[in-house]
């Protein structure tokens, strides 16, 4: 191959690497990503595990955004059995959803959310369900009509 050939090859290159260089420069950067909902199961005493009851503090990282709690039976003096409780701890615009399913029927059986709700905030839901039913659980964290993330369905029992 001529000299002249090579250099105008090379150049060919040069310039087509330069074209890809600078239009990657000058287009938009990707939207920063919402953060990532992460969970970690409460550590309830065994006795109370076994009735049902679970739980779950989550995380909008870096920070405790709540918490979701199916108390299978009343766990203290003001919390009632069969109920549903979530909690908001941020003023970051986010809200909590708490789901309770029933396992036989597939069907979500409670849906409550702290929406429009000030921080702190809790809501609860009770349903007076037949002793040993099967259900699940798990929470999501949402910013208006948006669904940031939800949990794992979790087994739980009334």
């Amino acid at each position: 191959m001529p000299r002249s050939h090579a250099r105008r090859r090379a150049a060919t290159v040069a310039a087509v690497i330069g074209l890809a260089l600078s239009s990657s420069v000058l287009t938009a950067p990707t939207a920063q990503a919402a953060p990532k909902l992460t969970w970690e199961e409460i550590g309830y005493k065994k006795e109370l595990k076994a009735d049902g009851t679970r739980g779950f503090q989550l995380y909008h990282h870096p920070h405790n955004i709540g918490a979701i709690t199916w108390a299978a039976d009343p766990l203290l003096g003001s919390w009632t059995g069969d109920t549903l409780y979530v909690n908001d701890k941020e003023s970051d615009g986010y809200y909590i959803v708490g789901q309770v399913k029933q396992v036989s029927t597939g069907k979500v059986i409670i849906d409550i959310n702290t929406k429009g709700k000030p921080a702190p905030s809790k809501v609860k839901k009770t349903k007076n369900l037949k002793e040993g039913t099967k259900l699940q659980i798990r929470a999501c964290v949402k910013k208006g009509s948006t669904n940031h993330g939800c949990t794992s369905w979790y087994s739980a029992k009334a």
